[in-house]
């Protein structure tokens, strides 16, 4: 097992491995908002079309009056007409709506595209110092795809929490997989009539000279016979292909051997499962720190 996890991998080979496994999620997390912008674009260029055309016979009829032409029933006939095809009211709330659900829109990609290149940045394995806060919302973001249709997330990030001396990319790594593992058991109890919808809670608070990050959700649970197997290497009760491909003893190497840290987790078969994160603010002589993965 040390030989597979202190292996020397090419640089952000590892990354590219896990965006490998999630980018058809991504990309469809992606297409979905462009394709609502698509159609509203095509409804508000064909409403355009028709305010244009209600505008220009109302400034037709100001003309006339500023002219002091007489009008004629065939001239107001006309405007009801252009009004009655155009429906202004309908247009005026319509409109709205379309540009703001646009604007959800665009925010959504934003963020998906922040996220990823926040986590596809140039290789950050070095230890810096790290806003913990921010790698927990760009996990949660690339894996949005994974939990949105099972669960609801909830972030609560303690505000007071210092920067961590740690490295940024093992520790997206740690997160992404515990995310997607979360999502994975919901929608396992999910899928097996127990509720409609699950609750994946994502925690982080500051414990003296230690930072807590904790992953909490109400899926199927682990069973007793595979808790004890939980951070064996190559273990796993997934289909191939899901997942992240890094499993919870590469997890447990990171935090651990890594990062001086702790693991943990407590989880009741049906009920749930909640994986504990401790990691130290500081760090010994990174000499003596593997430098596995």
């Amino acid at each position: 097992m040390e030989d597979t996890l202190n292996r020397k991998l090419p640089p952000d080979l590892d990354k590219l491995q896990m965006l490998g496994r999630l980018v058809s999620g991504i990309t469809h997390e992606i297409n979905t908002p462009m394709h609502y912008l698509e159609h509203n674009l095509s409804f508000l260029k064909v409403a355009f079309k028709d305010l244009m055309r209600l505008q220009d016979c109302c400034c037709k009829l100001l003309q006339k009056i500023q002219d002091g032409e007489k009008l004629d029933d065939s001239v107001w006939q006309e405007l009801t007409s252009i009004k009655a095809e155009v429906e202004p009211d309908y247009l005026q709330t319509e409109i709205g709506k379309t540009i703001e659900q646009s604007i959800e829109g665009i925010d959504m990609v934003s963020s998906i595209v922040l996220a990823l290149k926040d986590f596809s940045h140039r290789s950050q394995r070095e230890f810096s110092m790290t806003d913990i806060n921010k790698c927990v919302e760009t996990a949660c973001t690339i894996s949005r795809h994974e939990w949105k249709k099972v669960a609801d997330l909830q972030l609560e990030l303690a505000g007071d929490l210092p920067f961590l001396f740690c490295s940024r990319d093992e520790v997206h790594q740690v997160l992404l997989n515990l995310v997607v593992n979360s999502a994975h058991a919901v929608a396992e109890k999910k899928d097996s009539g127990a509720y409609d919808r699950g609750i994946i809670r994502v925690t982080t608070a500051a414990r003296g000279d230690k930072v807590e990050i904790r992953v909490e959700d109400d899926g199927a649970g682990i069973s007793e016979e595979n808790q004890k197997l939980m951070f064996t290497a190559n273990f796993t009760t997934k289909k191939a292909g899901a997942g992240t491909g890094f499993g919870l003893s590469l997890v447990r190497h990171i935090v651990e051997n890594r990062h001086n840290g702790n693991i943990s987790f407590a989880s009741e078969p049906g009920k749930g499962t909640a994986f504990t994160v401790v990691l130290p603010h500081r760090q010994p002589d990174r000499e003596n720190v593997g430098e596995g993965v």
